[in-house]
């Protein structure tokens, strides 16, 4: 089943009649319930901008977005923060935890949001805090755990509205090797039993992760790859390959 539809998607940003800078050109793109999909590409290439749009932070300048029926070009403004919470997951390089709640209550927020009761929030909290690792630093503030644990507590929060789709942007950046490759097993195991990723990174090891890959070149998607049966060795190299013809493109 398609879950997110693409098409024609441009943002323009606007400095002066004689500055415009076209971020997206032209992007169309499919994404199936159950992928896992990467996107890649140099500084200024559109990657974030892309991602902005699909989370209805940011709005596209025309094209049409689709998620599971929802035009969200069609969305007013004013549905746009309910609707992040109800259908969408975020996972940020930075991870966006509020240092004044602890970790459970960072977790609770959206569900607090949208008023779910206590006993809802609770039975859906405990799993998951099994599955990340996180049970033991619940009560503790975002300010008193290590960058992995503060990844882990995010990657709760955005998981436990059950969202149709998570977005993450650069959710290794700020990790060291071992808690990166922590989470992606964690994004891996979540896929596997039928969360839908999109992600973006700067990391081909990351990206090695996903089941498919998409490279956004000045605006456009300049290449995909798919994982197949390679294992993730043979897919990474794919990858940089990838990355090296990117750069011997030229442009930006």
């Amino acid at each position: 089943m398609t879950l997110l539809t693409l098409q024609h998607v441009r943002r323009i940003f606007a400095g002066n009649k004689n500055n415009q800078v076209m971020a997206l050109k032209n992007i169309s793109l499919e994404v199936e319930a159950g992928d896992y999909v990467a996107i890649m590409g140099e500084s200024g290439a559109g990657k974030t901008t892309l991602l902005n749009i699909i989370a209805t932070l940011d709005q596209a300048s025309s094209g049409q977005i689709i998620l599971n029926g929802h035009d969200l070009s069609q969305l007013p403004e004013k549905d746009a923060a309910k609707f992040r919470r109800q259908h969408l997951g975020f996972v940020f390089q930075n991870f966006n935890l509020l240092d004044t709640f602890n970790n459970q209550d960072n977790i609770f927020l959206p569900l607090v949001l949208d008023r779910k009761p206590l006993e809802i929030m609770q039975q859906r909290l405990l799993p998951l805090a099994a599955q990340l690792e996180i049970t033991e630093i619940l009560q503790r503030y975002p300010y008193e755990i290590s960058g992995g644990q503060r990844q882990r507590v995010a990657a709760a929060r955005a998981l436990i509205t059950h969202p149709e789709l998570l977005l993450a942007d650069e959710p290794t950046g700020a990790l060291d090797s071992q808690n990166s490759q922590r989470l992606l097993q964690i994004f891996d195991q979540i896929n596997q039993a039928g969360q839908t990723i999109l992600m973006v990174t700067h990391s081909a090891a990351t990206a090695a992760h996903s089941k498919r890959t998409l490279f956004i070149k000045d605006g456009i998607i300049y290449h995909e790859l798919f994982r197949g049966q390679q294992s993730e060795a043979q897919y990474l190299q794919k990858i940089n390959d990838s990355l090296t013809a990117l750069v011997m493109a030229g442009g930006d």
